[in-house]
This record gives C-alpha cells, sequence and structure tokens, in this order.
C-alpha cells in the first residue's frame, strides 16, 4: 500500500532529541518539527540550546517545543523526566549527543576513555531506557529510537581510538535494545554518518582546504562531503512507517565511504 502521508501518525506526538543545540541533533530536530511534531530538545549547554528552541519556535510547523539543559551520561534526570511528564507521549527518541577527542593509541589516557563513554554510551543507554518506559506505559503503542553513530566504527583513524570504541558499542546496545524491545512494539536502529560537516568535524574550520581535498578523494563515491540534512533525512525515514519493518540496523550516510 502506498504511504501518500507517511509522516501523518507522527505529528503532535513527542519527539525527543539529545544533542540537539547544534549540528546534527539540531537539524533533526528542525526535520521533525516540520512533520508536526512536539520536541523537547535536550542538551548541557544551555546557552545554545536556548538559541535553538528558540529558532525552533518561529520556524513553520505544529507543535511546541521544550528544552531541558542537561547531560544524560551523568546527570540526575529528575527534571527531565518531569518535562516528559507534561507532554504528549513520546514517539520518537533520538540519541544524537556525544563528543570527540583526538588521542594517539600510546596517549589515550583512561580519563578521556571513560569520559567518552559516558558521552556516547551511557547517555544514550539512560536514553532509550527513557524511551522504553515511555513507549510501554499503558495505552502506549510503542515508538522508535535513533542511535547516531560513526563510520569510524568501520575505519581505523589515527587518533581516534577512544571515540571509535565508544560508537561501536554503541552499535552493539542499539541491537541489544532492538532485540529485546521489539516484541513490545519498539524499533531500534542507528545512523552512521561518514564525513559530515558538523561541529564535531574540527578540521574543516581550521583549515578549509581539506574540504575540497576530501571531497575528491576516491574514498568518497560522491565526491562531497555530507551535510547534517542528509543524516536527518534518514532518521525521517526509521521514524516512518516506511520502515515499520526494520529494527537493529546501522544505515551508513557516509557517501559510499564505507565501499573503500
Amino acid at each position: 500500500m502506498l504511504l501518500r502521508e507517511p509522516f501523518a501518525g507522527l505529528s503532535g506526538r513527542t519527539a525527543v532529541v539529545t544533542g540537539s543545540a547544534r549540528g546534527i541533533g539540531y537539524e533533526v530536530a528542525t526535520q521533525l518539527r516540520a512533520i508536526g511534531m512536539s520536541l523537547l530538545l535536550i542538551d548541557k549547554d544551555g546557552g545554545e540550546l536556548g538559541r535553538a528552541a528558540a529558532a525552533l519556535r518561529t520556524d513553520d510547523g505544529a507543535g511546541d517545543v521544550a528544552e531541558v539543559t542537561a547531560d544524560l551520561g551523568t546527570d540526575d534526570l529528575a527534571a527531565l523526566e518531569s518535562a516528559l511528564d507534561g507532554l504528549a507521549p513520546v514517539a520518537v527518541w533520538v540519541n544524537s549527543a556525544g563528543g570527540v577527542s583526538h588521542q594517539a593509541a600510546q596517549d589515550t589516557d583512561p580519563a578521556t576513555f571513560e569520559g567518552l563513554f559516558r558521552n556516547n554510551v551511557v547517555s544514550a543507554l539512560r536514553g532509550g531506557q527513557l524511551a522504553y518506559r515511555r513507549m510501554t506505559v499503558e495505552g502506549a503503542d510503542g515508538g522508535t529510537i535513533v542511535n547516531i553513530t560513526s563510520m569510524v566504527t568501520e575505519k581505523v583513524l589515527p587518533e581516534r581510538l577512544s571515540y571509535s570504541t565508544s560508537k561501536a558499542a554503541l552499535g552493539n546496545v542499539t541491537r541489544h535494545m532492538a532485540q529485546e524491545w521489539g516484541p513490545k512494539g519498539i524499533r531500534v536502529n542507528a545512523v552512521s554518518p561518514g564525513y559530515i560537516d558538523s561541529r564535531l568535524t574540527q578540521w574543516p574550520a581550521d583549515d578549509p582546504r581539506q574540504i575540497s581535498k576530501l571531497a575528491t578523494m576516491n574514498t568518497l563515491a560522491l565526491r562531497r562531503l555530507g551535510q547534517a540534512t542528509d543524516v536527518a533525512h534518514t532518521v525521517l525515514y526509521l521514524v516512518s512507517p516506511l520502515a515499520s519493518y526494520v529494527t537493529g540496523q546501522t544505515i551508513f550516510v557516509d557517501g559510499g565511504w564505507h565501499l573503500t
């Protein structure tokens, strides 16, 4: 059956997006807002989060926009739970919050390693558990969770040991959630971006010449850097009924980088 309005069932329901103050998280929130979802934005940078929420409130689209300043990797989540109590049922939860480090393997210290696991894995685990509780209350009919991982789990890049290891762990978390929560009507998938022009890709800002250099490398089949919208559009597919039989998957959004 052709779905002419694949997002109609999500309009008016709540989408939670972590790490939504900027970059990929912000673009995901923008796209979910555009299809009529109410939003709860979460980020540990309160100033940037406030500006993001204000911008989304003035954009076209239905629904409300709420915000909570929090770090799901470390903070007490009472304020977040309280905010969720006042919202429409949660249908979508996107774990986009995370961090990156640049340390060679021989220089990687335990504090950095553990810190990235809190940022990239523990935060998504706790977010997923919150989503699970909201999507399985009496009267709920499940929902979808999307975790943002990274193509560095497939490629060995210098000075990325902590980052790539934590993102690989998040991929495993995704599969376990999908297998265990599927009977509850919850689909869990991951999106694995390649080189995306975002705040975590620090080197383009330091040396803009790297952008054109990378875009012409044979390692990128599409010969261009990705944009946050490329990732957000994939998230839209995964949370829609178009992907109703898709769970436990990791979708590469990398311009074909994984082919090399």
